[in-house]
């Protein structure tokens, strides 16, 4: 189930990826740093499909802390700030290495914490297909369709504001600054100018830098908490029919209750007022089968 794939790396869900290099390689990276000492990273190889996930709570980089580092000594809200230096920043006197072993994903690192020599390892287990396509490709897909939408909402506000400055021209109103003047919008021509320029070259040779703007990751984390809410509504409505038909196969026959007191006075009302429209019946004449027929 859906529950399943997200609790796994839930806390990555809402966070937009940003484009790191590791030597040759690119990848796209999910960070969070969680309150209570946790660490959670997400990369995305380019080049080879891969999602690779990695999770660590404060016990863990304690030790390993110790085992990489024996002579160094320092809180894990301090390393865990270095870390997040390194992967966002990438100090250029940093050192590292990376390497793909199996199912492991490891990258060593080597830089200065505090003028002292640091090491660190971060392993990633490969994860399976189907994170990437929640953690990634529904997400990508979600954006597409947004930023759709979004392009077709403005091309409606440009074309009423061009109705808009014809009629102001129809009535002899003129600018007073020339050069503010527009020529009316044209989507064909709106189209041909956008492929001819040199930020459209650019990032067609390099795709993944526009998930590093704000308005990406503004529109990305919209995008997937719709996506979140639309697919665990869904599925919290599926758990509940599945609990309440697995309730009631399993639910063992009970013994006859007697009724409450106000059940018991609605029953007996009933009863008074059936037995007062046999009586008028009977009063009016007989006829047959006159009780059968009201209880049908």
């Amino acid at each position: 189930r859906m529950s399943k794939i997200f609790d796994l790396a839930n806390n990555l869900i809402k966070v937009s990826w940003s484009q790191i290099h590791v030597g040759q390689k690119k990848f796209l990276l999910k960070l969070y740093l969680g309150n209570l000492d946790l660490f959670e990273m997400m990369l995305f190889d380019i080049d080879d499909l891969q999602l690779f996930y990695l999770n660590q709570n404060s016990n863990e980089i304690e030790k390993q802390l110790k085992d990489l580092n024996p002579s160094l000594e320092a809180p894990v809200r301090k390393i865990l700030q270095h870390l997040e230096t390194f992967l966002i920043e990438k100090n250029e006197k940093s050192q590292y290495s990376i390497s793909i072993q199996s199912e492991i994903l490891l990258i060593k690192m080597q830089s200065k914490l505090s003028g002292i020599k640091f090491n660190w390892e971060f392993k990633l287990s490969k994860m399976k297909n189907s994170h990437l396509k929640h953690h990634f490709v529904v997400p990508i897909l979600f954006n597409c369709a947004e930023y759709q939408q979004r392009e077709l909402e403005l091309i409606k506000i440009i074309q009423a504001k061009d109705k808009e400055l014809d009629d102001y021209k129809s009535q002899g109103i003129e600018l007073t600054r020339k050069y503010l003047e527009t020529e009316p919008f044209e989507i064909s021509k709106f189209d041909n100018d956008l492929r001819s320029k040199s930020e459209i070259a650019d990032l067609i040779e390099d795709p993944v830098q526009c998930l590093s703007t704000s308005l990406h990751q503004k529109v990305y984390q919209s995008c997937v908490e719709k996506y979140l809410a639309l697919n665990f509504n869904s599925q919290s409505t599926e758990s509940s029919n599945d609990l309440e038909s697995s309730d009631m196969k399993n639910m063992p026959l009970k013994t006859a209750q007697r009724p409450s007191e106000s059940e018991t006075l609605l029953r007996e009302k009933k009863r008074d007022e059936i037995e007062k429209v046999l009586d008028d019946e009977n009063k009016s004449g007989p006829k047959m089968n006159k009780k059968k027929k009201l209880f049908k």
